[in-house]
């Protein structure tokens, strides 16, 4: 990823209806300096949260949701430094 790039993760859209499930936290985003920290293994998921209250199963290679890659912009004001650690949990260092 670019600099001024985020992956968002989104449920797809067939998934409550059919399946009961949505995305935990809505939308995912993940960071450029997610991927090769070494706070966090660098796997990309989706946490679902299942409402029917009943087992679903998911197969290997079914599509469950999307990434897409998107721009964002700064403040004019911003003046944050330091560099960020990214993953679950952690703080900018």
């Amino acid at each position: 990823m670019q600099d001024d790039e985020m992956l968002c993760l989104y449920n797809r859209s067939s998934n409550p209806k059919k399946k009961g499930l949505i995305l935990a936290n809505s939308v995912g985003i993940v960071d450029k300096d997610y991927y090769g920290n070494s706070d966090n293994d660098g796997a990309i998921m989706f946490a679902f949260f299942n409402f029917k209250g009943e087992d679903v199963e998911i197969k290997k290679g079914e599509c469950i949701g999307q990434g897409i890659f998107q721009k964002y912009l700064k403040a004019d004001d911003d003046n944050s430094e330091g560099e960020r650690a990214g993953g679950f949990g952690s703080t900018t260092k």
